[in-house]
């Protein structure tokens, strides 16, 4: 038996995993894309949830420096990235920073380029309306 808040996660994953998939006419596809997607947001709520039950539990553990050091490298437009930049950063990106109030971020281009994943999220403890780090992606062809 899952616990309610599993429960929650597992609900708020299937729509959110729905809501990033490309539907087509393929059914086999659709449902191959879903899973995936739901796969890799419900992993990232379940981590999230895990971290902040943490930082709940034990608040002194989230501040010792293997939670906190980062090498940062400050970047156009002052925003500044932490832990390794893979190339320059966008101009795209120090705009979107900007408006959202987001000084500095998180280079996931290694692994993100090509997936549905966030190039870029906020590293600055900047948060968006639903309580989560600013994520960025490159803007969609027209």
């Amino acid at each position: 038996m899952i616990s309610k808040d599993q429960s929650i996660v597992t609900q708020v994953a299937a729509k959110i995993a729905a809501e990033l998939i490309i539907k087509t006419e393929d059914t086999t596809k659709n449902v191959s894309e879903w899973l995936t997607a739901f796969d890799a947001v419900k992993e990232a709520l379940l981590e999230a949830h895990a971290v902040e039950t943490v930082k709940g539990a034990f608040p002194s553990a989230m501040e010792s420096p293997q939670f906190t050091a980062t090498t940062s490298t400050t970047s156009s437009g002052g925003l500044a990235v932490a832990g390794t930049q893979h190339g320059d950063l966008p101009g795209w990106l120090v705009s979107a920073c900007a408006k959202a109030g987001v000084s500095k971020v998180w280079d996931n281009r290694d692994t993100a380029v090509g997936t549905k994943r966030p190039w870029f999220k906020s590293a600055d403890g900047s948060m968006n309306d639903k309580g989560e780090p600013y994520a960025f992606w490159p803007p969609k062809a027209s």
